[in-house]
């Protein structure tokens, strides 16, 4: 009865924990795009390079946030969810924390995804740009590869908040079964 659910669990937490690590990867290079823009102003700037300040912020924040996610990841091994038949307190607690963390760190890229995004599109003037790099040999970039890979990791942080709760829900389904065949066998007896 239990099997697949357990199954399921113990893939799901180390997919979440290592989910968790992509957010960090993906905070460490979040700016890298942006660095030719920072690269101009040393001639004067680009319309539009002020992109390059503007993401410091999120940048930064992003870091905090996938540190504060692997740790949080790292709640359902302490309190040995990935392995407890059945759930206990801290097992629920924990994971209500990691969705709740999961969803708010989603929607956090994609807000700040869209808005860069917009803003490096509608705002940088890529023909200067493109001058002054080839110019001064400086690095240039019209991609939105990090922008577009924000949103995909936040959907795949939405996809993994819905699975441990998913998990969550089973587990309580479960749990239920059990105790109601249980309470049968004993009024049988």
């Amino acid at each position: 009865m239990f099997k697949p659910q357990m199954k399921f669990q113990k893939i799901l937490f180390p997919v979440l924990i290592a989910l968790s690590g992509v957010v960090f990867v993906y905070s460490l290079g979040i700016m890298t795009d942006m660095y030719g823009l920072y690269q101009t102003q040393a001639l004067g700037g680009v319309t539009g390079s002020q992109i390059f300040y503007d993401m410091q912020g999120y940048n930064h924040n992003m870091i905090l946030i996938s540190i504060a996610l692997i740790l949080i990841s790292a709640l359902p091994f302490v309190f040995a969810s990935n392995t407890r038949r059945k759930y206990y307190k801290g097992n629920v607690i924990s994971t209500y924390v990691q969705a709740a963390a999961f969803v708010i760190a989603a929607v956090y890229m994609i807000i700040n995804s869209l808005k860069f995004r917009s803003q490096f599109l509608n705002t940088v003037d890529f023909e200067m740009y493109k001058m002054m790099s080839e110019t001064m040999n400086f690095m240039y970039s019209e991609s939105t590869f990090f922008f577009d890979a924000g949103i995909i990791v936040a959907i795949l942080l939405l996809v993994g908040a819905g699975a441990v709760v998913y998990n969550l829900t089973w587990k309580n389904k479960l749990v239920k079964q059990e105790d109601a065949i249980l309470k049968g066998e004993a009024n049988n007896g």
